[in-house]
């Protein structure tokens, strides 16, 4: 929407909407802007008059009058000024960030060489009975026509059900506040379960519901007594501990168990991630029910790394946090006859993390036997705090600078998230030498990777000696 930093052309770019041929943007879910637009266009209402409707950014001439619907903008840097100097880049962020709530955003401008872009407020959250009608609007559950050849990720997808939108949990390399927002939007138990009736008379259908979630699982049914009526909170981001925000996971224990009742279902799982921060003290027994019935063999958590200040950058819950639930988890594997298991995802490469840190997550995964060959390395995407952190090198809600990992020293912390692999021995001993980690080089279990090759043949030989 706005000017932003592209991870593959190193630099700068315009806004979407000043470099193309458009007159009008439609950003988040856009299902309701779109009924707007379409209504006023049928109405004969010119395009370039229609300005004001949320969800949608527009643009106008440089030299443009000001506009009297335009109560109390907020003026950004100008592309010029975010395009030349960080520090302006970080704090148009800021400002832009702050203005993503549906009920206490403000209409947002920026320069740019040729015209003005002007996003409005974000459209509001649809309702339970809106998103149901949304949800059950026959689509085919195919690829388009167009695709000839199969589409592998199709099927892994094609008969999941998406039970919600929207996520508070605010991790800083996720875009979804600035798309879905923040306020959980649920669809009802009786429509998710007509949804499924319906998937059991499709001719491909196995009785397998590969998923029921959303952009996080368990936040289905989740609320806050004051998003209705003036949104988030401008001044902090919702935590499991909040008075106002109801965490029970009794809608999502209640709308599971009604799906697996359902004639022609043999198994319901939950594929998407869960944040386990959320679960508490489980008074639903939502865990439980997660581990009988809702997992395969694999519960996928993204706990992402577990160095105090590198998780509180990402956005993310602390090591206790983890540890924990991984405590929890574990007590519910006694007495099953078929083991479950994490499946938790590390990342390397983040803003505000360094070699050490690497080090100290290699050597956690490495005593808890948390070893997976799926990892992430972070990369840039628009839109996100983590990227804002990664291009300018400072934090855009203190304007603090913070450590970026960049080139070699991005591929030894991605090594060092694998370092069981052979091929990453040389940088993980070139990272552990740099950190004066030398100790962890050699033979013995709390070792990460062998020593040097001729290095034990000669401390045999000394010892032979002495």
């Amino acid at each position: 929407r706005f000017a932003h930093y592209d991870y593959w052309s190193d630099r700068v770019r315009q806004s979407l909407l000043a470099d193309a041929p458009a007159d009008l943007l439609v950003f988040g879910m856009g299902e309701l802007p779109l009924f707007m637009i379409a209504d006023r266009l049928s109405s004969g209402e010119d395009i370039h008059e229609i300005t004001t409707i949320p969800g949608t950014v527009i643009k106008k001439g440089i030299h443009s009058p000001p506009d009297d619907s335009f109560h109390d903008p907020v003026i950004v840097p100008s592309f010029s000024d975010v395009s030349s100097d960080k520090r302006a880049y970080a704090r148009a962020f800021g400002m832009i960030h702050a203005e993503q709530d549906p009920y206490r955003g403000r209409r947002v401008i920026q320069a740019h060489p040729k015209v003005q872009i002007i996003q409005n407020p974000p459209s509001r959250p649809l309702s339970t009975d809106e998103l149901d009608w949304l949800s059950e609007l026959p689509f085919s559950r195919s690829a388009h026509p167009h695709y000839r050849e199969p589409i592998p990720a199709l099927e892994p997808v094609r008969f999941s059900i998406v039970s919600h939108r929207g996520c508070f949990g605010n991790c800083s390399f996720c875009a979804i506040s600035h798309h879905q927002g923040c306020i959980i939007q649920s669809r009802s138990v009786s429509s998710i379960a007509r949804e499924v009736r319906r998937l059991t008379t499709h001719p491909e259908f196995r009785g397998i519901v590969q998923d029921v979630g959303g952009p996080t699982a368990n936040m289905y049914g989740m609320f806050c007594n004051h998003w209705e009526s003036r949104g988030t909170c401008p001044d902090r981001v919702c935590r499991p501990d909040c008075p106002n925000l109801a965490t029970s996971h009794e809608p999502q224990v209640t709308l599971l168990e009604t799906l697996r009742q359902i004639q022609g279902v043999k198994r319901v799982f939950v594929s998407s991630g869960i944040r386990y921060d959320l679960i508490g003290t489980d008074e639903a027994g939502y865990l439980g029910a997660l581990c009988t019935w809702h997992v395969s063999g694999h519960l996928k958590v993204a706990p992402e790394h577990i160095s105090p200040h590198v998780t509180k950058l990402m956005g993310k819950p602390g090591r206790e946090d983890f540890d924990s639930f991984r405590q929890r988890f574990e007590e519910q594997q006694q007495g099953k006859k078929k083991k479950q298991y994490l499946v938790p995802y590390f990342m390397s490469g983040h803003p505000g993390c360094t070699i050490a840190d690497m080090i100290e997550l290699a050597e956690y995964i490495r005593d808890n036997h948390l070893y997976t060959e799926q990892v992430q390395d972070f990369t840039p995407t628009p839109m996100t705090v983590s990227t804002c952190m990664y291009y300018t090198g400072l934090d855009p809600c203190t304007l603090e600078p913070v450590h970026v990992p960049k080139d070699r020293e991005k591929r030894i912390q991605r090594a060092l998230l694998q370092y069981r692999d052979k091929a990453n021995h040389e940088l993980v001993r070139e990272g552990l030498s740099v950190a004066g980690r030398a100790d962890l080089m050699g033979d013995g279990p709390d070792r990460l990777i062998p020593g040097l090759p001729g290095h034990h043949r000669k401390r045999n030989k000394r010892r032979k000696m002495a």
